[in-house]
């Protein structure tokens, strides 16, 4: 048996145990070699290996090998054979033969119909954890185009071993298939699942078994296989009938075409691992296609892609001469599933049809001369490298014809300016002789002690070291140049994922929404149909509100309501329908978030703070904000070199629409008056209307499709949008109800909610020019009564001197004691028929009170205190004051000047009125 074998199967913490000696936390123990009083051992748990650090042991470094020799006394072949021992296998055990029965259960290995029976098992399991549709996978699929319905996948949510029907036998079997790693101290009954987090695809043999696995992770840019060779195909092995071949260069490229039938009922599609993911098992599948007439290349649109193209065509012309060979010519800087999430799917069509043949312009090397190199590997051209560097998860492997060098922990990917590694040296001839140390690369005295000492304790020339060094370098500067190149790539990817991008046919159809006669009408009855039960009116009215995002001065919403209101439900609703690159939202909020922000980052875009007790340190500069558009602050930063300061102006700029929600019944003067106050309602006949809802979405008879088709035509809508200036001709005309708190800030918001209006009909408004060349919108009487209609309520509790919880209360008390058909009435009564904390009622009959709505007639400790309604008429005043709004549109309606005359009189002789309809 093999020491590498040995180390595999025998971990360092066994062997200590056997010994019994058990590692604190921090993996020390006092040194069992030399007198200790303080630990100065220190194990390594993932890499077997230990070290002595104290100056007075001899100890030095060393594996579980080493350690039995040291302990016992004893040659290394007589501590390989007690180590043998250890483990239960057949030899000379040594004096002492514990076995360690954990290990045993690894001495058998899986049979492959074993493993497959374990994988399938896995997998029927990771399909499930798909079903219940998680979050954060689902999110990930849609974001990437696929539907799990249509694809054999399955998702890892960690729960594998954790379910109750997993037996210790079938943790140790899922250890085994790979599926399953103990954790990196090496506990028992300790584990995590290798796939976590990740979309699972399984890979299948000839015979549809699944004899492999492929995860993408949701959250992170990583991909992950099984231990060992790639095994199987995916989506599976060709049909024997197959004519024409489509090889992608990814899983999830292969995926994403699955889904299509126009393109599989043409095609047969075989995904590779990567460019240099072409494995035996594609070379074999695809020799045994005896149809087979043409393999088509569709690779990503890059210089990876476009090298590997030629790689493979060798490899294909090697299988066949008479092999046709057609390329896909993907757009730069695209791959086959970023061409689903920014375009329909004809677009496949299109591209497949205009492939083009593939020439070998150059002679094919020979495919028996080259090393087929896993997806893993990085190779450099012979003039500069005899090396070959392997990548692992834990570590960076770099070999020669005479060292084998690994780098534990790999290298700093983000620095460029160093190259820090921690390695290991080893003889391929002498596998006892190693050497382990820290160094820069970039260096020179560095790697000059490392070439020197690292020749002296393996007992070669300095010129095979220093020659195996200088390759590594190369290697690792190519290997991170590499890295930072797909680091690139994938926060490119991000950024777009970030961003709502649609088809040309979802385009088209909100052109035609945008141009309908009655485009505020057919909105308002949209989001009737979004599931916002009861809110139509107050999501129409968000939704205008968050459209001003595009003027110099937008306006901003606080939405009110109790605890589990459906306030939160109502902002994210609305803020559903707005592409995700016009909006930022967030959970908490600090200051010093907002002065640090990039100095544009909030311009045209709307910041929802998800509840304002998030922001509550910040509201200062939030305030700021809405008024002014901007905040400034001057603030002090250290040299960390120099240790010397110096004064920075931080400035952040708008415009920026903020929203939020908030159960609190009263909100800071400065910042409610500067905000639409939109009251959620909180009726019987509303609670009514939700849990009929919910019990049909519980029943599955909700189209929950038709809500992402409305969702995505409001989202198109409002990137085609064009921001232009608007005027109210009859501005000066439009007067506010009487009791109105803070008019002129007020009757701003009321006049900035029409322009909104007009904007969102800006196809169907006609346009002006002045003799600058500006551009700008009039409105008309419809975006009025419109913007009076959706704003009635707000205006109302701004006249209104109660809050709208109280006054909510005072109104249900109303109704309630006309019908008793009594005058007074006890706060018990009250009490008990509201189901209200005694000290809510008590607060609201006080703030009632002290505004001579009610009185109290006589107060007694027995009975409770008797009130009565003194004031019944106050909310219909304030009503009848809004009517005047109304009126005020009605005369309008009525004056002899049309539209065009008020038009006309604006426009004079400099303004050019250009057609409604462009």
């Amino acid at each position: 048996m093999e020491i590498s074998e040995i180390k595999q199967r025998l971990t360092l913490l066994n062997v200590l145990s056997h010994y019994h000696l058990k590692p604190d936390r921090n993996n020390r123990l006092c040194c069992p070699f030399h007198p200790d009083k303080t630990p100065s051992f220190q194990v390594y748990p993932e890499t077997g290996t230990w070290t002595c650090f104290s100056s007075n042991c001899s100890a030095g470094s060393g594996d579980q090998v080493d350690f039995i020799m040291r302990k016992e006394g004893i040659t290394k072949h007589e501590a390989i054979l007690k180590a043998q021992g250890l483990m239960g296998v057949t030899g000379d055990p040594g004096p002492m033969n514990t076995k360690l029965a954990p290990e045993k259960k690894f001495i058998q290995e899986l049979t492959p119909d074993k493993r497959t029976e374990i994988l399938t098992e896995a997998f029927t399991h990771f399909a499930r954890s798909l079903n219940k549709r998680p979050e954060n996978a689902i999110k990930y699929l849609e974001s990437r185009r696929l539907d799990y319905k249509r694809l054999s996948i399955g998702f890892d949510a960690g729960t594998l071993h954790k379910i109750k029907e997993t037996t210790p036998e079938q943790k140790q079997l899922y250890l085994q298939a790979g599926l399953l790693k103990l954790d990196k101290f090496g506990r028992d009954n300790s584990y995590y699942t290798r796939f976590k987090g990740c979309i699972v695809f399984p890979l299948l043999d000839r015979s549809k078994n699944i004899v492999s696995m492929y995860g993408r992770h949701t959250e992170k840019p990583e991909h992950h296989y099984l231990e060992g060779d790639h095994r199987g195909l995916y989506p599976g092995y060709p049909d024997a009938e197959t004519t024409r071949l489509i090889l992608t260069e990814a899983v999830i490229d292969a995926a994403t075409l699955q889904q299509l039938p126009e393109i599989t009922k043409n095609f047969i599609i075989l995904a590779l691992y990567g460019t240099n993911g072409f494995t035996e098992d594609h070379r074999k599948a695809i020799t045994e296609l005896k149809d087979l007439k043409e393999v088509i290349l569709f690779f990503d649109g890059d210089e990876a892609g476009k090298a590997a193209i030629k790689n493979i065509a060798g490899e294909l012309k090697q299988i066949s001469e008479k092999l046709l060979i057609t390329v896909v010519d993907t757009p730069e800087g695209e791959d086959i599933n970023s061409l689903a999430q920014g375009h329909d799917s004809e677009i496949f069509s299109h591209l497949l049809e205009n492939r083009k043949s593939f020439f070998l312009s150059i002679e094919t090397p020979s495919v028996e001369n080259k090393k087929v190199q896993g997806s893993t590997s990085i190779n450099l051209p012979e003039s500069q490298s005899k090396g070959t560097l392997k990548v692992n998860p834990d570590c960076l492997i770099y070999e020669t014809e005479t060292l084998l060098i690994t780098l534990w922990g790999g290298i700093e990917i983000h620095t460029v300016n160093r190259l820090r590694i921690t390695l290991h040296i080893k003889l391929k001839t002498n596998e006892y002789a190693s050497f382990r140390d820290t160094a820069d690369l970039y260096s020179n005295g560095q790697s000059d002690r490392l070439v020197k000492q690292a020749a002296e304790k393996l007992e070669i020339s300095s010129t095979v070291v220093g020659e195996a060094i200088t390759g590594l370098t190369k290697e690792l500067e190519i290997y991170r140049s590499v890295k930072r190149e797909e680091k690139r790539k994938s926060e490119e990817v991000k950024e777009k994922q970030s961003k709502d991008l649609f088809g040309h046919i979802q385009m088209q159809a909100a052109k035609e929404f945008l141009n309908s006669p009655d485009l505020t009408e057919n909105t308002y009855k949209l989001f009737g149909s979004l599931g916002l039960i009861g809110e139509q009116d107050s999501a129409t009215l968000l939704f205008f509100i968050f459209l001003t995002r595009f003027f110099k001065n937008p306006l901003h919403a606080i939405v009110m309501g109790s605890t589990g209101s459906g306030k939160t439900y109502l902002l994210q609703g609305v803020a559903g329908t707005v592409p995700r690159q016009h909006i930022h939202v967030t959970t908490s909020l600090s200051e010093n978030t907002l002065y640090y922000t990039p100095r544009d980052f909030l311009k045209h875009k709307i910041l929802l703070q998800e509840d304002l007790d998030g922001a509550y340190s910040a509201l200062l500069p939030l305030r700021e904000l809405m008024s002014n558009q901007e905040i400034s602050r001057f603030s002090t930063k250290t040299n960390s070199r120099t240790g010397d300061s110096k004064q920075v102006y931080l400035h952040v700029e708008g415009p920026v629409c903020v929203a939020g929600a908030t159960t609190r019944d009263k909100i800071y003067e400065d910042n409610a008056n500067r905000s639409f106050l939109i009251q959620v309602e909180e009726n019987p006949s509303h609670e009514r209307q939700v849990l009929e809802y919910q019990g049909k979405l519980a029943a599955g008879l909700i189209n929950f499709k038709r809500y992402d088709e409305n969702i995505n035509l409001l989202k198109v809508c409002q990137l085609l949008i064009e921001p232009v200036e608007v005027i109210i001709p009859f501005a000066p005309k439009l007067e506010l109800p009487p009791h109105v708190f803070k008019k002129m800030r007020t009757k701003n918001h009321y006049l900035t909610l029409i322009k909104s209006i007009t904007l969102w009909n800006q196809h169907q408004r006609k346009r002006v020019t002045d003799h600058d060349g500006n551009s700008f919108l009039l409105s008309t009487l419809e975006d009025v009564e419109w913007a009076n209609y959706l704003s009635r309520d707000v205006l109302l509790r701004k006249s209104d001197e109660l809050s709208g919880k109280t006054r909510q209360f005072f109104e249900s008390l109303k109704e309630y004691i006309k019908e008793l058909k009594t005058k007074s009435f006890y706060a018990k009564d009250i009490r008990r028929h509201f189901r209200m904390h005694p000290m809510e009622l008590q607060r609201r009959l006080n703030d009632i009170e002290a505004r001579g709505l009610v009185r109290c007639v006589s107060r007694s400790n027995k009975p409770g205190n008797e009130y009565e309604i003194m004031i019944w008429n106050d909310y219909d005043e304030l009503r009848s004051g809004i009517d005047i709004m109304c009126e005020i549109l009605e005369n309008l309606k009525k004056e002899n000047e049309s539209s065009h005359d008020l038009h006309t009189t604006f426009t004079s002789p400099v303004v050019k009125v250009e057609n409604a309809t462009r």
